[in-house]
Order: C-alpha cells, then sequence, then structure tokens
C-alpha cells in the first residue's frame, strides 16, 4: 500500500475512535447527573391544603309524637245505681256542667224532702227560743241547743242534696263526647266507664329527644309536624312541656309540643312528623376526605412552618360531605385534604390549594 493511502486510513480511524470517546463520555456524564438527581432529596411531598372554615351547627331534630287532647278524662259515675237516661250522643259537643247521665234518684228526692221539712222544723223552734230569752222565758242553753239543733239539720239537707246531685253525671269541662257502651237500664257502678270526654281545641304532642340536644329545647320553641298520614300537611306549634329529667335507659328526654286545633280536624291519638331546628355553637368545618383514623381517634394533617402536624378531634355531625369537628384548630389553619397517605409528624411537605396551580400533582 502506498504511504499516502496509509495516512488516510490512520487518520480515519482517529477520528472514529475520538467520536467514540467523546459520545461515552457525554453519556457517562448524562448517567451520573441522573443519579445525582436522585440521591439528592426532595423540597417536600405535594399534598393539597384548604383553610378551615368555620360553620355553626345547624340542626334539625326530627321525631315521631303521638297526639293527645288539651284536656281528656274518662267519665265514671260517683255512685252505684240504675241508669234511667242517657243525655247525650257520640262525638257530641258538651259544655261544662252539661248532664251526661242520669241514675235513678227516687230515693234521693224523698231524703232530700224530708230534710228540707227537719230543716224548717228546727229553723221555727230556733227562732222561737231566741223570741222566748229575750223576755227572759227560756235559759240561754236552750236556745243554744235549738240553734244547733237547727244547723245540723241544715247540713243533713245538704247531704241529701249532694246525695241527689251525685245520680247526674255532668261534664267536667268543654269538650266532644265519645262512644258509650251503656244504654237505659244497666246498673253501674264507680268503676264503669260511661265515656270520655276530649278538649280538642288544641292537641298535645308528646315525643322525646337525644340527650345531646336536651339543653336546646325550651319553653315556646317553635316546632314543626305533618300528620303522619298527611305528609303534605304542615301545622305549626311551640313546646309547652319539657319533662325534668333524662331517662336513663333510652338517653332522652320527653318534650311536649302544643299546636292550635281550631277546625277540629286532628283527633287524639294521630301519629306526627316532629321537627324543630335550631343554631348551636361554631365548629370548623372540613372535607371528610380530610380525616384519618388511627387507634388513638379521629386526626387531620395540618400545615406548621412547611412540615406535617398530626392533630387530633372529636366529630360533631356530618354535614353532606364535609364534617363539623371539635379540636384545638382556628378559623384559616391549612388542612391537608389530598395526599394524607404515608404522611408523618414533622414531615416537610409542599403544599398546592386545592383546585389551584399543580392541582393535579397529588401526592
Amino acid at each position: 500500500m502506498r504511504l499516502g493511502a496509509q495516512i488516510a486510513v490512520v487518520a480515519g480511524l482517529a477520528v472514529v475512535a475520538g467520536a467514540a470517546w467523546l459520545g461515552l463520555s457525554s453519556w457517562e456524564g448524562d448517567a451520573r447527573q441522573s443519579r445525582d438527581q436522585a440521591l439528592r432529596p426532595s423540597a417536600g411531598t405535594r399534598v393539597l391544603v384548604e383553610p378551615l372554615d368555620v360553620k355553626q351547627d345547624s340542626v334539625t331534630i326530627r321525631a315521631v309524637g303521638t297526639g293527645e287532647a288539651l284536656r281528656s278524662a274518662s267519665i265514671h259515675p260517683k255512685v252505684t245505681g240504675k241508669v234511667v237516661e242517657i243525655l247525650f250522643e257520640a262525638d257530641q259537643r258538651v259544655t261544662r256542667g252539661q248532664p251526661l247521665v242520669r241514675l235513678d234518684d227516687e230515693h234521693e228526692r224523698l231524703a232530700v224532702r224530708l230534710a228540707e221539712v227537719l230543716a224548717a222544723e228546727a229553723k221555727r223552734q230556733a227562732d222561737r227560743m231566741a223570741r222566748l230569752a229575750k223576755t227572759g222565758s227560756v235559759p240561754l242553753a236552750q236556745v243554744e241547743t235549738a240553734q244547733s239543733e237547727y244547723e245540723s239539720a241544715r247540713i243533713r239537707l245538704e247531704q241529701a242534696m249532694a246525695n241527689l246531685g251525685d245520680r247526674t253525671v255532668t261534664a267536667p269541662f268543654d269538650g266532644v263526647i265519645g262512644l258509650t257502651d251503656i244504654d237505659v237500664g244497666d246498673r253501674v257502678t264507680e268503676t264503669t266507664l260511661l265515656a270520655r270526654l276530649d278538649d280538642r281545641s288544641a292537641i298535645l304532642i308528646d315525643f322525646v329527644v337525644p340527650e345531646l340536644y336536651a339543653g336546646a329545647i325550651k319553653l315556646g320553641r317553635p316546632v314543626v309536624v305533618h300528620p303522619w298520614m298527611e305528609q303534605d300537611r304542615q301545622m305549626h306549634g311551640e313546646v309547652s312541656a319539657v319533662d325534668s329529667r333524662i331517662d336513663q335507659a333510652t338517653r332522652s328526654m320527653r318534650v311536649q309540643a302544643r299546636i292550635p286545633n281550631p277546625n277540629d280536624s286532628i283527633r287524639p291519638g294521630t301519629a306526627f312528623d316532629v321537627r324543630t331546628s335550631f343554631v348551636g355553637r361554631s365548629y370548623p368545618s372540613v372535607r371528610e376526605v380530610a380525616v384519618s383514623w388511627s387507634n388513638d381517634g379521629a386526626y387531620l394533617w395540618r400545615v406548621i412552618d412547611g412540615k406535617a402536624e398530626k392533630v387530633f378531634i372529636k366529630l360533631v355531625r356530618r354535614d353532606g360531605g364535609t364534617i363539623l369537628i371539635d379540636g384545638p384548630l382556628a378559623e384559616g389553619d391549612l388542612v391537608v385534604v389530598e395526599g394524607v397517605q404515608g404522611l408523618r409528624s414533622g414531615q416537610a411537605i409542599d403544599p398546592k390549594p386545592v383546585g389551584g396551580a399543580g392541582a393535579g400533582a397529588s401526592g
């Protein structure tokens, strides 16, 4: 081979070798840079955060209640006797003192007549003795005896009239009388139920509330009720009575509400859906996804100086995707809502606002 050709071949090989060396050096440099970046500590774990909001605890209590009349009485006779007259019909409106049932009273009427005669005679004797005493014809002791006999006769007359009055059963208050199972000629006693009388001008509804809300139920608090069989019908009333203690077995308190019934459309015994609402104290509100659980209870992660801090909390109430909580938190505190998995106390984090730039880079 000629000398010139040999020089050209050597020069070509040198160029190829140089290019290969430059490529190998560049690859080693890139690999070293990638390895160094992998070993370099990160600035912090990317998480999504949002500030705590504070809301008032608005609660609606729902309960099933049973209606009863404003006043209700089971009518019984005061004495034993035979029914001679029934003076009412079922579902009739009656007034206080109106006669309802009469019993046989022949003997009681005779006793009243006799007592009237004896009382009149005793009065004449007392008046006669009083006149004679003025002239000194009779001693004062006889006058006092005649006066005592007159007083006794008056008492016996009043007793006879009371016995006669007991033979007529009257209404104790205004109301509506119910059905009766007695008939004329029946013999009744003090334990015989003649009928029931209800004052339906208003309806009282008994229901119970949980112990947690017992302190918020006060007299006069408004309530909204719906008859169970007429859920589209809404009626308004107020709390009229509150029990004095919590039932230890059910951990609840008995409450009574009163609703007007001017049209007499509600009957005692009706079932009601009872609702009452009130606003309680203010609590921090967080998304449900921000709350985690451990053996020690519920907790969430708060951001303090770029680091994660575990804060244990108490759940107050769930409210449509959010939770009202109680704990050592303040309005505006940044809380981790996404990326809570694997966080540790004191861990450096890179917080990003929910819905802001970089929101897709959840840890």
